[in-house]
């Protein structure tokens, strides 16, 4: 079980970039750590790569490696992933060699510490997922849980394991999309939830999620309702299993008032107060 802190939720604007050193998978890339668990090395970051980075190979990582792109484009092994573009590559995916002309930035997963081997890799490949241009899929409207009625919840999936269940999806809420009379059900669920928000705004009781919003939710922990005044679109993970909604009986309220009050773990408490003035995510 990966056992990173609760995380709910920070704006990664508010987060410094660090240089990666020399002599690591991705030398002079910089990065923004949202979430880390300090036994594996798993996390989640986002990647910036400079204009003009390039890294020959072969190589490959010891970790899963699933990304998204928020802007620019990069290449790798002939494919071009430009904005909005997806792919989960399995440990041992060889990378030829990789490039950005126009610099890009990319929001990034791995399954443990991304340790680099300098050779072509040797394992299984049939999990991955080499490349989705997410523009191009169509959105799943049938989405039919009568507790999120209210948010016209539509998804694109992007990848379901088929051994453990683990779920990577866009999703997107509708605009003017409120609890039916300011309250509603609780949700939450067996497995962990990640979410990163790409466009609009959601609110739900730790405040409102803008454009470069995370979180990391642990296994059953309560949220919601939510609600969304302009739409919203995000990027959300389930981790260690299969997604089931589980419902309280209680009802609680719901207002777009609702002032910032996240749950952030000791390294991250003093962003609770920080101001911060609508900047791009990265």
């Amino acid at each position: 079980m990966d056992c990173r802190e609760h995380i709910e939720f920070v704006q990664s604007q508010l987060l410094p970039w660090q240089r990666i050193g020399a002599g690591l998978a991705r030398p002079d890339a910089e990065y923004k750590m949202l979430s880390r668990d300090p036994d594996s090395g798993a996390c989640t970051a986002l990647m910036r790569y400079p204009p003009g980075w390039s890294r020959e190979g072969p190589e490959y990582i010891e970790a899963d490696e699933e990304f998204f792109v928020l802007d620019g484009s990069l290449e790798m092994g002939g494919e071009v992933y430009e904005a909005d573009g997806y792919a989960f590559l399995p440990a041992g995916w060889t990378r030829q060699n990789m490039a950005s002309n126009s610099g890009v930035v990319v929001l990034a997963f791995y399954s443990c510490e991304p340790v680099l081997v300098g050779r072509a890799g040797e394992r299984d490949l049939s999990r991955a997922v080499p490349h989705l241009k997410t523009r191009q899929m169509t959105w799943d409207m049938t989405l039919n849980d009568p507790n999120l009625r209210h948010l016209g919840i539509s998804r694109k999936d992007l990848r379901t394991d088929p051994e453990t269940g683990e779920r990577t999806f866009l999703s997107l809420i509708l605009p003017q999309s409120e609890p039916p009379a300011g309250r509603g059900p609780q949700e939450s669920h067996p497995v962990i939830e990640e979410c990163y928000m790409i466009a609009g705004s959601l609110t739900g009781p730790p405040g409102t999620m803008h454009p470069g919003a995370y979180f990391w939710r642990p296994p059953a922990i309560p949220h919601g309702p939510y609600g969304s005044r302009w739409g919203a679109v995000s990027l959300i993970r389930f981790v260690g299993g299969k997604h089931e909604n589980i419902w309280s009986e209680d009802q609680a309220d719901f207002s777009f008032n609702q002032v910032y009050d996240p749950i952030l773990p000791e390294r991250l408490k003093h962003l609770r107060d920080s101001s911060w003035q609508g900047a791009l995510p990265f």
